[in-house]
């Protein structure tokens, strides 16, 4: 498929999950957009932090218990993005960073801690599995996704700023998909 056509199908699905997140929180009395508070402070935190947890998730995916997970990502991942620039990839983040957060921690992780017994804690792990599920590729690749929605929803439940979850995701997709597919920014970094 062409770089084209694939980024229209990328930013088709994740405005069909923004749209899908907005009209859920809507029908649940809920405002993820007055939820974001796009400080300096939210900025740096979600910037930093996103950029650290890419650079462990690295780490870690390196060890040899991962090496399946790693075989999996570059066999049926990482062609996908082969073909797109950095710049393509970094709009594929950013766009990913907000929908997804939006879905899964601006409607979903708020509604279910209003309806679950155990509250916010609940809320939390119940997001992150029905977001490691929606990345499961593999139980290793399950397990990692719920653990990056469990860090991304505790991030929105303890700064109560949806910003900070958004800018986290975009960033550590970011490192993940520049270093996945072995792209440079112009100065090279």
């Amino acid at each position: 498929m062409a770089p084209g056509g694939f980024m229209i199908q990328v930013f088709a699905f994740q405005f069909f999950l923004l749209g899908l997140g907005l009209v859920l929180a809507r029908w649940a009395g809920l405002d993820p957009v007055s939820a974001c508070r796009w400080g300096p402070g939210a900025i740096a935190m979600g910037i930093a932090g996103g950029t650290g947890m890419g650079l462990v998730a690295l780490r870690v995916t390196a060890h040899p218990v991962f090496r399946d997970l790693e075989r999996l990502i570059n066999r049926q991942v990482a062609p996908l993005f082969a073909d797109l620039s950095w710049q393509d990839l970094l709009a594929i983040a950013a766009m990913a960073g907000a929908s997804e957060e939006v879905l899964f921690r601006g409607m979903l992780q708020p509604w279910l801690a209003g309806v679950l017994p155990g509250g916010e804690w609940t809320a939390i792990a119940a997001a992150a599995t029905l977001f490691g599920l929606c990345h499961a590729l593999s139980p290793a690749y399950f397990l990692f996704a719920f653990a990056l929605g469990a860090i991304f929803g505790w991030s929105a439940m303890a700064t109560e700023n949806l910003a900070v979850p958004i800018i986290l995701h975009a960033a550590y997709d970011a490192v993940v998909l520049l270093d996945m597919t072995g792209k440079k920014t112009e100065d090279g970094n």
